[in-house]
């Protein structure tokens, strides 16, 4: 008889956890012309952990944001070959020039913007059509320009709200 319940406890141990299933956190990315969106989703938690993002220059500048209340300070724009000692000027359509502070070797690329400057910028990219950044790379005279569209940005932002309010 002990014999027979021991059988039947391991048989029903293993059924049921045969029914189980492991899981991870899921990547999810999803393109709006030059922005993406990507998401760190736990399912467990219902929770949604979402940036907007968009390479601008040489396939590894990037300028990402985090938009909730507080976001200033998880709005970055980093261009690893930036010129130290210059500085970036950035525009949103005809809107005033904002212009970051002098980068250090010790910024890394990431490029210094004052919190209320991400806030105006932001603001401006919710409403603009175009966000122009202008800056130098190291051993090179010549300024860079590039231009990024702010409908593709917008799409991306709707989709940001959408799922990160899950």
């Amino acid at each position: 008889m002990k014999r027979l319940l021991i059988s039947f406890f391991f048989i029903f141990y293993f059924t049921v956890n045969a029914n189980s299933e492991v899981i991870d956190v899921k990547n999810e990315e999803k393109n709006f012309g030059e922005w993406k969106v990507i998401c760190e989703i736990d399912d467990m938690m219902s929770y949604a952990h979402c940036k907007i993002a968009s390479k601008f220059f040489d396939n590894s500048s990037v300028i990402t944001l985090q938009p909730f209340a507080k976001f200033a300070n998880q709005f970055f724009i980093i261009i690893p070959n930036v010129a130290h000692g210059s500085f970036v000027k950035i525009r949103v359509d005809q809107n005033d020039l904002i212009l970051s502070k002098n980068i250090s070797a010790k910024d890394f690329g990431l490029i210094p913007l004052e919190d209320f400057q991400k806030n105006n910028l932001f603001l401006q990219m919710k409403t603009g059509d175009f966000l122009f950044l202008r800056f130098n790379i190291k051993g090179q005279q010549k300024e860079i320009t590039t231009k990024i569209n702010l409908q593709d940005f917008r799409n991306a932002l709707e989709y940001y709200n959408h799922r990160a309010s899950k």
